[in-house]
């Protein structure tokens, strides 16, 4: 590896370790790197205020690490290809969506064909989870319904219209649940009708081989004047979604080092 590597290395290692203190001779053992190569490394990190030493040589981050999509360059040039293909087939716009805290994230995206039709969600758009629609969906009914109780507000959520101006829908506990826990399984779905702009959205959930959450496809069309069926949209995503499954588990991302060493995480006093 090149110094460049090493020190992403270090530096996915220590954030997958957990907030806790850590042995540098940990870090150094498992990331196959020589103890004079890691204090050079961690002294930089230090110098920079990304890491805590003490006078143990343990470290403690001081920074958060992570990618929106946790795959590699040949990934996410398959997944660009991928879109603008289905865009092309299909006639729609083909959206990646990925989830950043309580929000949707759209990652990437086409246009959609017609250039008079505008679908506002464009590259770096936000939108809360909390509006229940297939996005929404298909990402919390990955989780428990504990952990959707312990992350959520589960009386917050609300469904999608169609009819601007109307009052917001809100959803009981109970029927968010229901509706989760209706979709456990599913790995596709379709908005029956169109969100409160007119846009229709199919999407199906990607995963990586640990069935981890990875991120949305999704294709987007206006509801009054849709190019297919839900059927052939389905089609087209499910096979789709078969060779993201397959590349996902040839991607050396999939298997980066998992820390085996370290200490618990830091307990509140």
């Amino acid at each position: 590896m090149n110094p460049t590597e090493r020190t992403l290395q270090v530096l996915e290692y220590v954030m997958a370790a957990g907030p806790g203190p850590i042995k540098q001779t940990d870090i150094a053992r498992h990331c196959g790197l020589s103890p004079a190569t890691l204090n050079r490394i961690v002294k930089t990190l230090s110098d920079m205020g990304y890491l805590f030493r003490t006078s143990e040589k343990y470290c403690v981050r001081n920074f958060r690490l992570e990618r929106n999509v946790p795959m590699s360059q040949a990934y996410l040039a398959k997944l660009d290809e991928t879109m603008r293909d289905l865009s092309k087939q299909l006639g729609v716009s083909t959206e990646v969506i990925v989830v950043a805290g309580h929000e949707l994230l759209w990652h990437s995206k086409t246009d959609y064909p017609d250039p008079n039709v505008v679908i506002r969600a464009n590259v770096g758009f936000r939108r809360s989870l909390y509006e229940l629609d297939v996005l929404s969906q298909l990402y919390l009914s990955r989780l428990d319904w504990a952990d959707v109780q312990a992350q959520f507000f589960t009386e917050g959520f609300f469904g999608t219209l169609r009819e601007a101006g109307r009052d917001t829908p809100w959803m009981s506990e109970t029927n968010v649940r229901e509706t989760l826990d209706g979709m456990r399984n599913d790995v596709f779905a379709a908005d029956p009708e169109g969100n409160h702009v007119g846009i229709r959205r199919c999407a199906t959930v990607v995963e990586d081989p640990d069935g981890k959450f990875l991120h949305l496809l999704a294709l987007a069309e206006p509801a009054d004047q849709p190019k297919g069926s839900i059927e052939e949209y389905k089609e087209a995503l499910l096979a789709v979604r078969a060779e993201l499954a397959a590349l996902t588990h040839e991607e050396n991302a999939a298997n980066r080092l998992v820390p085996k060493y370290h200490t618990a995480p830091l307990q509140g006093g």
